[in-house]
């Protein structure tokens, strides 16, 4: 059967409601796109919706054994009607090849400031790589030597991986990683002999290795639905992305009877970005909030919609090695009816104090701490060569000379390192070091105290009040 794309998921529901039913249907793709595909494929599977509850079996594929789903595809139930099986996430089309695309989605997720999808995509690296969840802890990737990473994962050690280790927890129920393609072997061998009558499985996947042999399989046998998005950020990517979220706004705004002006959608994708389910969520409180409007707004949209977790991070980072209490409890704030994590929070103040860190010793070795009056010109023309080469005339002296290798942690634009710079101007490194062990003590007092978050991270913002006069 051919594979389709998300357009042509009407004309399926069509055939299904006809009564054309494939024993197998495999959404694969963007996480939210493939759920809600699925939602749309079960209520026209199973249109009894008072018995849709007897007639659905839900499974987490990360910690699904196949051999128990296999065992229920093949039993007969004691209820009528059809029996869907959904498989959500799983990972019978994982192999080796695919643990650089989860490492970069586990990336995506982190720069999204969503710690859950960081955690998930970190540990099914792991578990892909044969490594068993008792195993983990938070030093268990750096401490990973390049040959090592190369051999497990199948691709080069990145530069920066040290923030990893807050996303990985040993207390985990995992399932293993299916072994050698046995359990698709085994589910190939049981369609292929076919399963009990009124029998469907759904299977959701985020990737999935074309190669294998039971995607092969289902080429052939069942109904794959692609739904993947192109993430990139060359032209034709953003063209897809921006197509796909307008028409996410359109299908959202449709039922409440509500149209939104051109510059309002404008803004909403610039504030949200790619994250689909985002989008569709500030869209519904848009649609709320415009009460008996037809039309939204771009007034609308500026008073609805905030800035993304992204920028709220780093806001709240600037206000918290600046010493600005006010400022950091109102961003904290915003940060939790947001729903970030509090060891998210932690994790990108980290990140930031570490960059400031870095940033001092880079001017304090070349003996220019950065004058706050430095313009953005001089810094970019003369200040950044000259510090630059300083910092890295130490590797012609040093045992180690990779050492002094220009830092990969700093900033790609150079107005963003003007303004790192800027800041670590202003804070000595023995300051710096007295923040990281700051958040260090916040991130114990989270894991192991049993206090309140909110009380953890007050306390924090409170006991790192300091002048920003480098000392």
């Amino acid at each position: 059967m051919p594979t389709i794309k998300r357009q042509d998921l009407p004309q399926l529901l069509e055939k299904i409601a006809a009564g054309e039913i494939a024993p197998v249907y495999l959404l694969v793709g963007e996480r939210f796109l493939c759920r809600e595909a699925a939602a749309a494929l079960e209520h026209a599977l199973l249109p009894d919706e008072q018995q849709r509850p007897n007639q659905l079996t839900v499974i987490d594929g990360e910690r699904e054994e196949p051999g128990k789903t296999l065992a229920r595809l093949r039993t007969y139930s004691l209820f009528g009607g059809r029996q869907l099986t959904k498989v959500v996430d799983t990972r019978l089309f994982y192999s080796k090849t695919m643990a650089k695309t989860l490492w970069e989605k586990a990336e995506a997720a982190r720069a999204g400031q969503d710690a859950k999808e960081t955690s998930r995509r970190l540990k099914a690296m792991l578990s892909l790589a044969g490594l068993p969840p008792a195993a983990w802890h938070r030093d268990q990737l750096t401490d990973l030597s390049a040959s090592q990473w190369q051999k497990l994962f199948g691709f080069a050690k990145p530069a920066e991986i040290a923030w990893a280790g807050d996303y990985l927890d040993a207390n985990d129920d995992l399932a293993p990683a299916p072994g050698k393609g046995e359990a698709g072997e085994e589910l190939q061998a049981a369609l292929e002999g076919g399963l009990p009558p009124n029998k469907i499985l759904l299977l959701l996947a985020e990737t999935a290795d074309k190669r294998k042999k039971l995607y092969k399989y289902l080429e052939k046998h069942a109904v794959i639905i692609d739904l993947g998005v192109d993430t990139g950020g060359n032209a034709a990517a953003r063209k897809e992305q921006a197509t796909l979220l307008k028409n996410l706004v359109l299908e959202t705004l449709a039922p409440f009877d509500k149209k939104m002006r051109p510059d309002a959608l404008e803004l909403l994708l610039e504030r949200v970005g790619f994250h689909p389910v985002a989008v569709v969520m500030e869209t519904e409180k848009l649609a709320l909030y415009a009460d008996d409007r037809n039309t939204i707004s771009r007034r609308e949209v500026e008073e609805m919609v905030g800035r993304t977790r992204e920028e709220a991070i780093f806001e709240l980072s600037e206000a918290f090695t600046n010493g600005d209490l006010a400022q950091s409890v109102i961003v904290l704030g915003r940060l939790q009816q947001g729903g970030m994590h509090a060891l998210a929070i932690l994790g990108g103040l980290r990140n930031h104090v570490r960059k400031l860190l870095l940033a001092r010793a880079v001017q304090d070795q070349a003996g220019r701490p950065c004058n706050p009056g430095l313009a953005y010109p001089a810094f970019q023309k003369s200040y950044l060569p000259q510090v630059k080469a300083a910092w890295e005339s130490q590797a012609e002296q040093h045992p180690t000379p990779e050492a002094f290798a220009w830092p990969p942690a700093f900033p790609g634009h150079p107005y963003a390192l003007y303004q790192l710079f800027l800041q670590a101007g202003k804070l000595s490194a023995r300051q710096l070091r007295a923040l990281l062990r700051a958040l260090l003590e916040a991130e114990h007092r989270l894991k192991g105290s049993g206090l309140p978050e909110n009380a953890v991270l007050s306390a924090l913002l409170f006991a790192s009040r300091q002048p920003t006069a480098a000392r």
